[in-house]
């Protein structure tokens, strides 16, 4: 059996105060230290919640925080997330560290809200970007730092006090909650769309886990201390990795760890991927989905927003299609209770007749009364 004790020093909030953790080993007769089993750092923070005064404490070992950017470094980040299976070279987290931040006070007004808009684009909409945020409290200079694939969409949520309602929210909600949002600014980092252009021989196809890498980078800096988890959750092991193809297999043009990186990414639901997996079917008539790695298709040159554009392209043109296959059957109508007929070329036709003659139909309705027998509008409808 283990008991975890630890050991707490007390004194003025704003210093930062130590504890080492001892592990105990129970036998019969003896109690044996083991080894103190890491060093860390108390947060400086007393928040004030429903069920009292609440301190937080950060229980992230010192040696995987730094004082100095200098020392966090590819090779640092790779042997944390070891285990994770993700790796980043030197020549991409520099590229990563160099991206220029923007500054924003809190809350928006109207003058930096355009901006803002201009920068990580609209919430719920396609034109989505990814990158790193941080919140900084502006009376201590405590820092929180986060990351999206939609920046719109996750910053909005703080915006709307959507996060709000959420048990063991950490630290920076209930900050928020009690000082507002004015009590902090904000500074945002956008992954430029074509990144992964940069590092077309990295390992890590279309560079997807770019803004999970900086947000790591910064949360191994001992001033992030509004974070209460250090290492990022890439969710690699989410399900099997999936693959966007040309459909002559010849271009891989997207690479998700899961079924639920290529819905949030892509749009693409779970039930298509499966479907398209288990058949072999084309999606769109343009694209191939699997779940195999083939070392011989070359990398797209698109950016994410544009992959995104072509699919939604794509799209268009399956509907439209459908709609002209389906509108397009040659039809036979029948006034209810007699026998005369009449054929038209297509259901759009048809509608049209009817229409000239003081009758709107729909021709979706009317396609679904095609060989039923029921009428519709007076007329009964059949394929020619």
């Amino acid at each position: 059996m283990f008991i975890s004790l630890s050991l707490s020093g007390s004194g003025p909030i704003s210093s930062v105060l130590t504890y080492i953790v001892f592990i105990f080993e129970v036998s019969s007769n003896a109690y044996k230290v083991r080894f103190p089993r890491f060093i860390g750092t108390k947060i400086p923070f007393s928040i004030n919640s429903p069920s009292g005064n609440v301190r937080f404490y950060s229980t992230t070992p010192n040696k995987t925080t730094f004082k100095d950017f200098k020392d966090i470094n590819a090779d640092v980040l790779n042997k944390l997330l070891k285990t994770q299976e993700v790796s980043i070279t030197e020549a991409e987290l520099t590229r990563l560290k160099a991206i220029p931040g923007v500054r924003f006070g809190l809350p928006l007004n109207d003058q930096t809200s355009s901006a803002f808009e201009g920068l990580v684009g609209k919430p719920n909409t396609r034109g989505i970007k990814a990158g790193v945020y941080i919140f900084t409290h502006i009376a201590s200079g405590a820092k929180y730092v986060g990351s999206s694939n939609s920046l719109s969409r996750r910053l909005d949520q703080y915006f709307s006090f959507k996060h709000f309602n959420q048990r063991n929210s950490g630290l920076l909600i209930p900050l928020i909650n009690k000082e507002g949002l004015e009590a902090f600014n904000l500074e945002v980092f956008v992954i430029p769309d074509d990144i992964g252009l940069e590092f077309k021989n990295s390992n890590n196809l279309n560079f997807n886990f770019s803004y999970l890498f900086l947000e790591q980078f910064y949360l191994l800096h001992e001033k992030f201390n509004l974070n209460t988890q250090r290492i990022v959750n890439f969710r690699v092991d989410q399900g099997k990795t999936v693959y966007l193809y040309s459909l002559d297999w010849k271009v891989l043009y997207y690479c998700g760890y899961s079924l639920n990186e290529i819905k949030g990414a892509l749009g693409i639901h779970y039930a298509t991927c499966t479907n398209c997996i288990k058949t072999g079917n084309s999606y769109l008539d343009f694209f191939r989905i699997s779940t195999d790695y083939l070392d011989r298709a070359e990398k797209t040159k698109l950016s994410l927003q544009e992959l995104l554009d072509l699919i939604d392209m794509k799209r268009d043109e399956a509907l439209k299609k459908s709609s002209s296959a389906k509108f397009s059957k040659a039809v036979i109508i029948r006034e209810e209770n007699k026998e005369q007929t009449l054929e038209f070329p297509s259901i759009t036709m048809a509608v049209k007749y009817l229409y000239s003659i003081g009758i709107t139909a729909d021709r979706n309705q009317l396609a679904k009364h095609l060989d039923t027998n029921k009428p519709y509008k007076g007329y009964i409808f059949s394929k020619a």
